[in-house]
């Protein structure tokens, strides 16, 4: 599984050269790596948006997009999206997303555990489990807060809780 800080490195990688620009197609070489909605749907939707902003989310990464909805992605165990000057295309690329700069970042992942979704304004995010993830470590104030109450009164040593 990549490490938080390699999931913030790739964000902080793609970001910039993603920013504002529109999605020309998605070609997708391997099935398995779009879990919702089906490939064609995926490809047809993504096509024509433009990238507003990536954001990451724990060990998620979530594409927003300016005609509404948002792309998300869960590297998973081995998955990787890096432009392809640094990665070049091999085996394991599953997914290209080709911009309108002529950008085309590589999702590559040897072990084929890495996912897509593809959400729509207001579609209740069902899929990715990021519902269920607990509040992001890098926000001291929050974070500080979250534990407190969580942990609440508890004499145990805070390994122990």
């Amino acid at each position: 599984m990549p490490k938080l800080l390699e999931v913030k490195t790739i964000k902080r990688v793609i970001a910039p050269q993603i920013q504002e620009l529109t999605i020309e197609r998605v070609q997708i070489r391997r099935q398995v790596v779009v879990a919702s909605p089906a490939t064609e749907a995926f490809c047809r939707k993504l096509a024509g948006q433009t990238v507003s902003g990536l954001e990451r989310w724990e060990k998620f990464l979530r594409f927003r997009l300016t005609l509404g909805g948002c792309a998300i992605l869960h590297l998973r165990l081995t998955g990787c999206l890096l432009p392809p000057a640094e990665m070049p295309e091999e085996k394991h690329t599953h997914l290209i997303l080709a911009f309108s700069s002529g950008r085309e970042p590589h999702f590559s992942d040897t072990r084929r555990f890495g996912r897509f979704w593809l959400l729509q304004d207001g579609e209740a995010d069902t899929y990715s489990g990021i519902a269920k993830l607990g509040k992001e470590p890098f926000d001291a104030d929050v974070f500080a807060n979250y534990l407190r109450a969580l942990l609440g009164r508890r004499k145990r040593p805070s390994g122990n809780a």
